[in-house]
């Protein structure tokens, strides 16, 4: 179900439709399939396992993690291609925040001594991550100088290109961006 997220925001939840061809038109990129039942079967096993999936409409900057709710498809016009509609729903991923320090201050779950705000976190890579996602979970954004920033603490080469299970350290945002938080 959904929760209240601070400043009103709720997840998307919506349907793309669209054309799955069943013939060899102009307009296909190379190396697809003119063959709906091909891309159907994908659309239904991830909406019927429930997992989360990326999706990612080339030529925006959609780039983010869903759940397929439901499939439905139909053909129209006796040419074999298959109308889709695909409801979706954008997941979010909720963390349990520590709402109390010791000696009882209130803590809203980001560093807020001197102390704490030197703390470096582990944190595992599971599927679906990006450093650009887990940059705006540690620090409330996502931009380029962040990931970047992160990739380079962490010794990694290439930012677009992280492991599942892979563990990285994840310093305090002072830290990682050498003071110029």
């Amino acid at each position: 179900g959904d929760v209240y997220r601070p400043g009103g925001m709720t997840r998307f939840s919506g349907n793309l439709d669209f054309l799955l061809p069943a013939q060899d038109y102009p307009w296909m990129e190379a190396g697809s399939h003119a063959e709906p039942q091909y891309y159907l079967d994908y659309l239904n096993a991830w909406a019927a396992d429930g997992k989360v999936i990326r999706m990612v409409i080339t030529g925006t900057e959609i780039n983010t993690l869903i759940y397929i709710e439901d499939v439905t498809q139909s053909e129209k016009d006796g040419t074999g291609d298959r109308y889709v509609t695909v409801a979706i729903r954008e997941y979010c991923d909720l963390e349990a925040k520590e709402v109390a320090a010791a000696g009882g201050t209130q803590n809203n779950g980001r560093a807020n001594d001197a102390s704490s705000s030197r703390k470096t976190q582990s944190y595992t890579i599971v599927s679906g991550d990006t450093l650009s996602v887990i940059c705006r979970r540690y620090y409330g954004k996502s931009s380029a100088k962040y990931y970047n920033a992160l990739a380079k603490y962490n010794g990694i080469k290439n930012p677009h290109l992280i492991y599942p299970g892979v563990t990285i350290q994840v310093p305090s945002e002072t830290v990682l961006l050498g003071g110029s938080a």
